[in-house]
């Protein structure tokens, strides 16, 4: 009699909403011929994390796997992939909600090849981590949702009108920085104000701001109206921080003749505009369903090596190792300006 031995490999499962989170072995992962396997060596957090272990955010079923993004070594590709490679250093988007494949909470993670890009040759494996989210998210609030072109991003659409102005409420966040970046490149003389903390102003407008307000101060909305073209008010805003689920008359902003347009990236917390306004509820995940979206991950390498697009936020290592994650994982609640890792 012949026995077998099954290679497995951990999982970090979210036993059933608001937890527990445990570590279990589970057989190694097979591959579909168009997807690749990914051997973690850095999981990055996300707010929409602790949210999903909450609040059963987009989640189907029990136990789950959370986690989006990350990045680590090839260590298997499917019959189909012709751009990746084993050994190859890699970021993701490694899964969110029901999708059947992912979740960044683990040792391997197999991910559809159009998901995962090679590492930009200039940054650090922990730096790599942090930018699929922020890219893709910024990227649909911008173009699918507002339809303002992004013309250097091959294969999006062109349609739509530039707009003139835009307010980014969260600067300092890693869409909000994002964002910034990708409608300066596109638009050299854009009018962009932001909101964040005052701390971090200084890289706000370093990433391409026109003007940085204190999301803190009582007058904020003022100061942002007397800035907009001729005190006007703003064409458009993107909300990355569901800002105005608190501050809801940041509205008040918006220019009464302009397109009056407010993309809020979904968040879990309602933001609520008034009669009039357009507003637009953003998810990511949505990217792959835009015309081109499917050819963004090979650009973000591209524009990342050439200088063009950088690492929106400064990264932290805040652990190591899938056991550490449950201990952490809260701390994303009260980061600012900062993106938190964990490596393994």
């Amino acid at each position: 009699m012949t026995s077998t031995t099954v290679e497995t490999t951990a999982q970090l499962q979210c036993k059933q909403k608001g937890g527990p989170l445990e570590i279990v072995h589970v057989p190694k992962p097979t591959l579909a011929p168009g997807e690749v396997l990914i051997r973690q060596r850095v999981i990055a957090l996300n707010l929409i994390d602790m949210k999903q272990r909450d609040m059963g955010i987009m989640i189907a079923r029990w136990p789950h796997v959370l986690g989006i993004e990350g990045a680590g070594v090839i260590e298997a590709v499917g019959s189909d992939v012709r751009d990746l490679q084993h050994g190859d250093e890699v970021a993701a988007w490694e899964g969110l909600g029901s999708v059947s494949w992912g979740g960044a909470f683990q040792e391997l993670v197999v991910v559809p090849a159009p998901f995962v890009a090679k590492k930009p040759k200039n940054i650090s494996l922990e730096e790599a981590a942090s930018l699929p989210i922020c890219f893709f998210t910024a990227i649909t609030a911008i173009v699918k949702n507002l339809k303002i072109p992004l013309p250097f991003l091959q294969g999006t659409s062109t349609e739509g009108q530039v707009p003139s102005s835009v307010l980014v409420l969260g600067g300092s966040s890693g869409t909000g920085a994002a964002a910034i970046q990708l409608l300066r490149k596109a638009y050299p003389s854009l009018p962009i104000l932001a909101t964040s903390s005052v701390k971090h102003h200084a890289r706000v407008n370093d990433l391409g701001a026109t003007y940085v307000f204190d999301y803190k101060s009582p007058s904020s909305v003022a100061d942002i109206k007397s800035a907009s073209p001729g005190a006007a008010g703003v064409d458009v805003i993107i909300d990355c921080v569901s800002a105005g689920a608190s501050q809801t008359d940041i509205t008040d902003v918006l220019d009464p003749t302009g397109s009056k347009k407010y993309a809020a990236i979904v968040t879990g917390a309602p933001v609520p505009v008034p009669e009039g306004v357009k507003k637009f509820d953003v998810s990511g995940a949505s990217f792959v369903d835009m015309q081109g979206g499917m050819q963004l991950v090979p650009s973000l390498t591209k524009l990342i090596e050439e200088g063009t697009y950088r690492v929106p936020l400064p990264v932290r290592i805040v652990g190591h190792g899938l056991g550490e994650l449950p201990n952490v994982l809260d701390q994303v609640k009260t980061a600012s300006g900062e993106k938190l890792v964990v490596t393994l």
